[in-house]
């Protein structure tokens, strides 16, 4: 139980960390925040003049109802997760409640983990067995996931910018410039994942949203945007498009994300391109209906919503979230 309670700490207050300051943009250094608690009218009164924040009871009251929502969605969330029999669905649930585990970053987090576990104890030594060892494994995935997010997350970044230097060299002119880029696209074919193309969408999206765009942020912009068409383009010379684009969409768990590649993929594309897509997905929701053990209800849904952006692309002339 030590052991646990040290590792929900360590994961709790410095991974669930680093995941928000990734997703963010932030990164931290040094000591986490210590929570700021209300002062005592002594403490008040000898700290007149100080600059320390005071919270008020209606923040108070407030924050106990937002951890007492937290607490509860942990203790859904694992014991969804407890019911599970195959080990293999448990990461895909998890990943599915990304969003919830960021949200347990910090010294509270690390808090409502703990007493959802110290609560287990009540239930028998045997449930209390089956939440430490289903917390160990959830604990785990957020260490694997963050450390395989800071990993791509560092090659997405340094191969958008080796793109962008090849587009931009002063010294290469013209034509010259084109093929320097053909090339860089074609060697760099592999690493053009679904992670890759999450990516550039995010970059357009932290510029798009920034407070004030300057002339240097339009430039970004609208070059990331090419390459962003162009990698689709590469993508789609060694087999059909319309079956390349589609998997590479599946990746994605954002749907503004989604819309935005898609977008960018059928105006270039085109009608022809979205009539050819639009046949796989209704192909593919076809064949879900005739299998016999039932398909994921996850994967249903994707390739529903790429079907109606499809749909709406063709009524509309493009799709919407």
């Amino acid at each position: 139980m030590v052991i646990l309670t040290r590792k929900i700490q360590m994961v709790a207050c410095g991974f669930f960390g680093f995941l928000w300051a990734t997703s963010t943009g932030f990164t931290m250094s040094g000591p986490l925040p210590q929570r700021v608690s209300t002062p005592t009218s002594t403490e008040v009164s000898h700290s007149e003049h100080s600059d320390a924040p005071i919270t008020s009871f209606d923040d108070t009251i407030e924050d106990e109802r937002e951890r007492a929502l937290l607490k509860k969605r942990f203790r859904d969330l694992l014991s969804h997760a407890m019911d599970i029999r195959n080990p293999e669905l448990l990461p895909r649930e998890l990943a599915n409640n990304l969003e919830l585990l960021f949200s347990l970053r910090g010294y509270e987090g690390a808090g409502v983990i703990s007493e959802v576990v110290n609560e287990a104890k009540v239930q028998g030594p045997t449930h209390f067995y089956r939440t430490v060892k289903t917390v160990e494994k959830i604990l785990s995935f957020a260490e694997d996931f963050v450390a395989q997010a800071g990993q791509l997350d560092k090659q997405n970044k340094e191969l958008l910018g080796k793109i962008i230097l090849t587009m931009t060299d002063k010294d290469q002119k013209g034509l010259d410039k084109e093929e320097l880029l053909d090339q860089v696209l074609e060697r760099e074919k592999e690493n053009f994942t679904p992670g890759f193309l999450r990516h550039l969408e995010g970059e357009c999206r932290r510029i798009a949203n920034a407070p004030k765009m300057t002339p240097e942020s339009t430039r970004l912009l609208q070059i990331i945007r090419v390459i962003q068409t162009r990698v689709l383009e590469e993508i789609g010379k060694d087999m059909g498009e319309a079956a390349v684009v589609l998997g590479q969409l599946m990746g994605y768990d954002d749907e503004d994300e989604l819309v935005g590649v898609l977008g960018a993929g059928l105006t270039v594309r085109g009608r022809g391109f979205a009539l050819e897509m639009l046949d796989l997905t209704q192909e593919a929701l076809d064949g879900f209906q005739k299998v016999a053990d039932g398909v994921d209800p996850g994967l249903i849904e994707r390739v529903t919503f790429i079907d109606n952006q499809l749909m709406k692309f063709l009524n509309d002339g493009s799709p919407t979230p």
